[in-house]
């Protein structure tokens, strides 16, 4: 059954707290709403053309949403960095949120990949300690909550932590995992979590990982993932390691196509037997990979704002999101690093319902995408969409029918941030 039709089984004809066809605005005039009947039609039309602006924004941020590429490390935001190193007494740039965010943040300063990752030279300061890296967490999963993230998945590398400090693995883990268990029990979004193997350390130590990975698999870790240098570092040697993660019941999701070419989609999907695709923006300089990318239903981890500050794709209007989705290949929408990026998950939806002209059907889809590409088992993914769909259909009435207006998220950045924040 498509999206769609699911939906429609969703939209209440009792909800509209207004009498049936007519819209209280923000001016207080009564104008004709659209009908139930005539919801399906308007999901299909541009978003932009169907909500206000500022409906449209906070539509998105009350969504349930799905985060399947989102850094633990680069999910730190200046707040959270300032408590710990008062805390623990370290040297900062700054020790005020304006201060610190040149130090932290990308900023017009910054145009490279290189000006990107100089942010976490000042970010490794923060793991200092289980305590530390607890707290990080914590906030981490309170700030995707904030932006009605409901489902994410964490990923992270545990040796990079460590190596901050000279903190023992277990004790990286156990942060993480207390940070977790303490996020779970103060907010409604579920979290998994996936390790990463850092290529430019090799293969011994991608071994390494992969079998730590497995012995926190009953802990919450579902998949390994190989990241850092894409362009000196190509998946090939990894093929090995990654087969025996896969085979010990990891899942496996790969960057690959960022600051690489196709080809390191190719051999990640045929060698490493990745199931998904971390950015994939260049996917589409073969168009034999992009086929087979679309014939095996691979999803791509699509990070619109981090893939443009990296320098992956030149702008929004250049990025590939479009293209992928009109050839039906499963794209997803994620922050990469969203403290690093100054965004949270509903500003990336927006920009790219904004520029592609998306309808609302489009939207739900690539909630959904979220949802079918998320390493969960079938009935839990079913029982979501389920949920979900009913979310999405309850908010579509209250901007389309009710014109209810909209209750920001509590996010530090509220939903989307307004024009020319």
């Amino acid at each position: 059954m498509e999206v769609g039709n699911i939906h429609s089984q969703f939209i209440s004809k009792k909800a509209s707290p207004v009498k049936p066809g007519v819209s209280l605005k923000a001016s207080g005039e009564a104008q004709e709403a659209p009908q139930h009947k005539d919801l399906v039609d308007i999901r299909q039309k541009p978003a932009r053309e169907v909500m206000g602006k500022e409906d449209l924004r906070n539509f998105l941020g009350e969504i349930p949403k799905v985060d399947l590429h989102r850094h633990l490390e680069g999910s730190i935001e200046p707040k959270t960095l300032i408590s710990i190193a008062k805390r623990k007494g370290l040297e900062l740039p700054a020790y005020d949120e304006k201060g610190l965010k040149p130090y932290l943040q990308v900023t017009d300063q910054d145009k490279t990949l290189l000006d990107f990752l100089k942010k976490f030279d000042t970010i490794g300061k923060a793991f200092t300690d289980k305590d530390a890296i607890e707290e990080i967490t914590y906030e981490a999963v309170k700030d995707a909550n904030a932006d009605n993230v409901k489902y994410a998945e964490f990923r992270f590398s545990p040796v990079y932590m460590a190596s901050q400090y000279g903190l023992k693995e277990e004790d990286v883990m156990k942060g993480i995992l207390d940070g977790v268990k303490k996020a779970k029990e103060d907010f409604d979004t579920d979290v998994k979590l996936i390790m990463i193997v850092e290529r430019q350390m090799g293969v011994d130590h991608a071994a390494h990982v992969g079998k730590m990975a497995e012995q926190y698999m009953d802990k919450g870790v579902v998949a390994l993932d190989l990241a850092n240098d894409e362009f000196h570092f190509p998946p090939g040697p990894y093929a090995e390691v990654f087969q025996k993660a896969k085979d010990a019941g990891l899942n496996i999701t790969v960057h690959a196509g960022e600051a690489g070419g196709a080809d390191n989609v190719k051999v990640s999907i045929n060698d490493l037997k990745a199931d998904r695709i971390g950015h994939g923006v260049r996917t589409f300089e073969d168009p034999e990979v992009e086929k087979d990318v679309l014939n095996k239903g691979i999803p791509l981890e699509m990070c619109p704002t981090s893939n443009i500050q990296t320098g992956a794709t030149k702008s929004l209007e250049t990025h590939p999101f479009k293209r992928y989705y009109d050839k039906g290949i499963k794209v997803t929408i994620n922050t990469d690093d969203p403290g690093v990026s100054d965004i949270v998950l509903s500003d990336d939806y927006y920009k790219i319902v904004d520029q592609f002209g998306f309808s609302l059907q489009d939207v739900e889809n690539f909630v959904m995408n979220g949802v079918d590409a998320a390493f969960l088992p079938q009935d839990e993914k079913k029982a979501m969409k389920e949920k979900y769909g009913k979310e999405i259909a309850a908010l579509e009435e209250k901007y389309l029918v009710a014109g209810t207006p909209a209750t920001k998220t509590s996010s530090n950045k509220p939903g989307i941030p307004s024009d020319g924040a």
